[in-house]
């Protein structure tokens, strides 16, 4: 499939631009093009980020055997898979990056996946109340208007409905960390933009969309992780992940409906 490069364009500005402030290094690549060049070895790079965030998410899904889920910035399938794997009836995956999408749909090929090339915040596109869970697997770092972001989620979302949410950990992007990946054709680490946010941050832009808190909590790394992959070892006893997992509420409009 061939891509409009003007389509492209407008939806980088969608991911790096709306007024907050962010000190971007010169060598920062943007969202899509950073993906882009990371896709072919994303899965098999050893990332120890992605090793601690998939099981803490997965414990989330919950019960969702028939339901309608969405995977908001799906990238290579990591979540798409989980979810048909926990039974999920249908799920909706989504990306702004065509090369990570190749490789999901590729490994999902079959499934019962509706695949839709799309840029948060914009509006989703579907209707209101329409899927029982959200999974925003190491994006939400990404979007610079994460609120308006969230708002989408929440609107999309059955009431009761669940999002879940994993984020490189505030700690370590305090530090100036950023998604990174080493090209294995250079050797040259590429950063891609980041945007840092403090828990407080994530919980209030939550609490905008109108979603409840009901967990959250870091993920450390242990010995034994670093044992098996290596890059993890300078964060032996330190925080590199974060994920939550907020719910969507009953309005009284909602209950109405019950009590009728």
């Amino acid at each position: 499939m061939v891509w409009n490069r003007d389509f492209l364009a407008v939806r980088e500005v969608i991911f790096d631009h709306d007024g907050m402030t962010s000190i971007r290094p010169s060598d920062e690549l943007s969202v899509l093009v950073g993906y882009a060049a990371w896709a072919p070895w994303y899965d098999g790079d050893g990332n120890p980020l992605t090793a601690l965030e998939g099981p803490a998410l997965r414990a989330w899904f919950g019960s969702i055997g028939g339901k309608r889920v969405i995977d908001v910035g799906c990238g290579t399938g990591r979540h798409t898979e989980a979810l048909l794997e926990a039974g999920a009836g249908r799920v909706a995956a989504l990306d702004v990056t065509p090369e990570m999408m190749e490789r999901a749909r590729a490994k999902l090929a079959g499934k019962a996946v509706d695949w839709v090339r799309h840029a948060m915040p914009a509006p989703l596109p579907f209707l209101d109340k329409t899927f029982e869970l959200a999974v925003l697997g190491l994006v939400v770092e990404h979007v610079a208007n994460l609120p308006a972001a969230l708002a989408e989620v929440a609107r999309v979302l059955k009431p009761g409905g669940r999002c879940v949410v994993s984020a490189l950990h505030p700690d370590r992007t305090l530090e100036g960390q950023r998604a990174r990946f080493i090209d294995p054709a250079t050797g040259e680490r590429r950063h891609i933009i980041t945007y840092h946010r403090t828990t407080d941050e994530y919980r209030a832009a939550g609490r905008a969309a109108g979603l409840v808190l009901d967990e959250e909590r870091a993920l450390s790394v242990s010995p034994e992780l670093a044992e098996k992959l290596p890059r993890a070892e300078p964060y032996v006893g330190k925080n590199l992940g974060w994920v939550a997992r907020w719910k969507r509420p009953f309005s009284e409009a909602d209950l109405s409906i019950f009590a009728d």
